[in-house]
């Protein structure tokens, strides 16, 4: 019984961050963008990627528990491999920030 008791809530909360990180998808702000402004762009980029590599951070961790905590393999395979997805794909997406936050820098250089 312990063990289905544990197993719903490791079920509970990751749903729930899930969809707290759905959620928190953002963009940048609009009105920095109409102002063309580079400074402020690249510092919200900048921050963009530190916050995805923390979620990225979190998916591997996550993964390592499944590995650790789940016994029936079928179930175990699909979970970290579910996290190991989130994990590369929010990796990208910082990547893909930190490199928007490098452009914004240089057009802040040649204005």
């Amino acid at each position: 019984m312990k063990n289905r008791t544990n197993w719903k809530m490791l079920a509970g909360a990751v749903v729930v961050t899930l969809l707290v990180g759905c959620a928190t998808v953002s963009v940048p702000p609009h009105q920095m963008v109409q102002q063309n402004n580079h400074a402020g762009l690249s510092a919200w980029y900048e921050q963009e990627a530190v916050s995805l590599r923390a979620r990225a951070e979190e998916m591997r961790q996550m993964a390592k528990s499944y590995e650790q905590r789940m016994t029936k393999p079928k179930q175990n395979s699909a979970l970290v491999q579910h996290c190991r997805n989130l994990s590369e794909r929010y990796s990208k997406a910082a990547e893909e920030a930190q490199a928007l936050a490098t452009l914004h820098t240089e057009q802040q250089m040649g204005q």
